[in-house]
């Protein structure tokens, strides 16, 4: 039910104090809902009326009323106007509490058993639409749709203008200096993992074997098999691939997340993307590279990516943009520069046929130059590191007797594991029962292979802050139970 008075937010905002207006309107309304003084349901005053009551722009209002949508605070009726968002828990505010007041901290936890009664998504890999500026989204689109369309297919490497943005996009992020000529447009890193196969295949002309991290990447294993590729596991030690594993191993290609390993979260250092390449040259096998969740680092720049050091081209670079803008886009790349490669992944492309629409590789191109990725970037690099910190402050400790959190200096997801056979092996469906949805970590190994660490995985870059505190708040509570 909405309530039709709308709160007086300027009583809520303390006039003074440490940060700037913007940041006390900020975390006054989050204090203001999270202590139940606005309830689920009430309406909230319109940008121009607070602006003029608090003495700041309307714009900067207008942020903070996107920025708090976002995290799952308020929520907008077409026509209707911004409401406290009624999936928030309702709070009787504490007996006497004032504007003057000391606030509840944002970071404080909830009860999971006050929440919705609904499911918590956090199993890895989805990422947070919310801060997509509707301007430079929506424009993209209009210019994309704009006149007549095509009456000829795309062409097999995907647009020329999407190519260059993706080469302008990948030197400014990832230092990688590559020709618009040596990008092939793709459906998603799966489907270029999958056109990489399919060629390196023909090109040997015998069955491929691939070396993969173990753990590693469900999803990118299941597509490598599917396609015949014998599956040999690397270990995993200190960020990255064994590499004395990788010169023992009889492989022909080896795939790599080495920006931030998924899903233990290391990097693979410098020294050892060098012997990488100087072990693909010498044995003239092939590294794919996928770049997971390089787009995210919290705290320090992330190292080049390895096709960045490689002047052999031994190198495949595989990426997407699922993650750093949507899945429903459905758009990635693959950036080989040895032309022998490319050429067989074309002939793959040919024999399958173009996966990708031509108007969203207009529209995505479109957003590209415009600068709307970066400022899009800017926005939730924010909005993650705001989650992240939510993590740390729940998960930071050791909690309980033996787990330990990892994978947090990078990306939307973070590992929460111990010792095999210290009681772990079943966190994630315990988690399940109360509602909250993660990934176990025994999964991502190679089986039969014995696993190292045992525990779950989780995302939370698409959740909001009271989702998301909710399930932390679960977590702990069933990692410490008993």
């Amino acid at each position: 039910m909405r309530h039709a008075r709308a709160i007086d937010i300027a009583e809520l905002i303390a006039a003074d104090g440490p940060g700037s207006s913007r940041e006390r309107l900020s975390a006054g309304l989050r204090a203001a809902i999270l202590s139940g003084r606005m309830r689920p349901g009430d309406a909230v005053p319109s940008s121009r009326a607070v602006a003029s009551a608090v003495g700041v722009a309307r714009g900067t209002v207008v942020r903070i009323y996107d920025e708090l949508s976002g995290e799952g605070y308020l929520e907008t009726v077409a026509g209707s106007g911004t409401f406290v968002s009624t999936s928030v828990p309702v709070r009787t505010p504490h007996d006497g509490a004032g504007p003057s007041d000391e606030a509840p901290k944002v970071h404080g936890t909830i009860d999971p058993s006050r929440s919705p009664g609904r499911s918590i998504e956090l199993r890895p890999g989805i990422p947070s639409t919310a801060s997509i500026a509707r301007g430079d989204w929506a424009s993209a689109w209009r210019r994309a749709t704009a006149g007549e369309p095509a009456a000829v297919y795309p062409p097999p490497a995907g647009l020329p203008a999407l190519r260059e943005q993706i080469a302008r996009h990948l030197f400014h992020s990832r230092g990688l200096a590559c020709d618009p000529d040596d990008v092939i447009v793709t459906s998603g890193a799966r489907e270029g993992l999958a056109l990489v196969a399919l060629g390196l295949s023909a090109r040997l002309g015998e069955r491929l074997r691939v070396g993969c991290e173990n753990p590693g990447h469900v999803g990118s294993r299941a597509v490598l098999g599917r396609l015949g590729a014998e599956i040999v596991p690397i270990e995993v030690v200190d960020g990255g691939v064994d590499f004395a594993s990788v010169q023992n191993s009889t492989i022909s290609a080896l795939l790599v997340t080495p920006s931030h390993q998924y899903p233990l979260g290391g990097s693979l250092d410098v020294g050892r993307r060098l012997q990488l390449l100087e072990w693909a040259e010498r044995t003239n096998a092939i590294i794919i590279e996928d770049d997971y969740d390089s787009e995210f680092r919290h705290g320090r720049r992330a190292l080049p990516s390895i096709a960045s050091l490689d002047e052999s081209g031994r190198v495949v670079h595989v990426g997407s943009y699922s993650k750093v803008i949507t899945p429903w886009l459905r758009c990635g790349y693959v950036v080989a520069r040895d032309p022998e490669v490319r050429a067989q992944i074309l002939d793959a492309r040919a024999d399958i046929g173009e996966t990708v629409s031509g108007i969203p590789q207009q529209a995505l191109a479109h957003y590209l130059e415009s600068g709307g990725l970066s400022r899009h970037l800017a926005r939730t690099r924010r909005a993650y590191a705001h989650k992240r910190a939510l993590v740390l402050d729940a998960l930071g400790e050791r909690v309980g007797s033996s787990l330990e959190l990892s994978a947090v200096d990078g990306g939307l997801h973070a590992v929460l594991s111990s010792r095999v056979e210290a009681g772990n092996a079943d966190l994630a469906e315990r988690l399940q029962r109360h509602g909250v949805f993660v990934s176990g970590l025994a999964r991502h190994y190679v089986a039969p292979t014995p696993r190292a660490r045992e525990g779950i995985v989780f995302g939370y870059g698409a959740a909001t802050d009271l989702e998301l505190q909710a399930a932390l708040e679960a977590i702990r509570r069933e990692t410490t139970r008993g």
